[in-house]
Parts: structure tokens; sequence; C-alpha cells
């Protein structure tokens, strides 16, 4: 009984006004450096957060002058949406940080990983009119790293490597 009474709520609730499906729209344009040259060819991902894993929204790489542009959406469904407990979109901007970093046993690693979160005011429904979040010119010898718990630390997300 206890069951039948639960699977009802939850059809209740999938059906409801409660429940959404929603799309987001973001644009993002950036110019990154390393040590007065423009980082070029390196990786930069926008990526939004999920229960059970972040979801890759987009992944290009610099230009020849150090510079990207992005524009993508995504999509999400929400059994509840109740704003204040964080549901919505937080997409944030990942990219790994080679700059200055030495080739070693034909391997280079990250000197550190740059999280930069989306602020809320760039991230519309999806829609073509989308403001514009201008990184501006990151410096990636000297930009703040992502702060990683231990348990990232301990699994070894805090850093790449590729081989060469």
């Amino acid at each position: 009984m206890h069951f039948q009474n639960f699977l009802s709520i939850l059809l209740f609730l999938w059906n409801s006004k409660s429940s959404s499906s929603s799309c987001a729209s973001v644009v993002v344009y950036g110019h990154l450096m390393c040590n007065g040259q423009p980082y070029v060819g390196e990786q930069v991902q926008l990526w939004e957060p999920k229960t059970l894993g972040d979801e890759l929204w987009y992944d290009i790489n610099t230009g020849k002058d150090g510079k990207f542009r992005m524009f993508t959406n995504g999509n999400d469904f929400t059994l509840l949406n109740i704003p204040f407990l964080g549901f919505g979109f937080h997409p944030y901007l990942w990219i790994p940080n080679y700059c200055g970093t030495e080739l070693k046993d034909g391997k280079r690693c990250t000197k550190n990983i740059l999280k930069i979160d989306i602020p809320q005011g760039y991230i519309s429904p999806c829609q073509p009119d989308v403001p514009v979040f201008d990184l501006g010119t990151v410096n990636m010898e000297s930009a703040e790293p992502a702060r990683f718990n231990w348990v990232l630390r301990l699994i070894g997300q805090h850093y790449q490597c590729r081989n060469y």
C-alpha cells in the first residue's frame, strides 16, 4: 500500500507544474596568454554540474591568437524546481593550464586547472539574444587555480597529463 502511495505521488510530481524541463544558453569569449605569448591550441571546455557527474556542453581549442568563442545551450530536467535549493543552471569553464610546465619522460602535466563559474546574469533561457560573458585576457602564468577537495586530489582529478 505504501509503495502505491509513493508511486502515485511520484507520478503526480512528474506530470505537475512543479517539475520542469528547461534550457539555458551561454556565450563566452576569452583570450588566453602564456608568458606574453598567445596560449595557442589549448583546450577550453564548458561544463554543467549534474548530480551524478558533470555534463560537457562545449569543447574548443584556442586559436592562433589565443582567443576562443563559444555559443552553446543545454537542457536540464528537475523533478522539483525549487530555486533556493540550488537547482537550475550553473555552467563553468574548465581550462587545463600547461603554461610554463616542462616535458618530463615524454609527458607534460598541468601546473593547475582553472575553473571559472559563469555568472548567473550571463545564463539565459534558450534564445537567440544571449548576453556575452567576455572573460577578457587571462594570463595563464599567474591565473588562480581551481580549489579541489581532498577526494578529488586523492583520485588525481586536480591535474591532467598528456603524452608527446
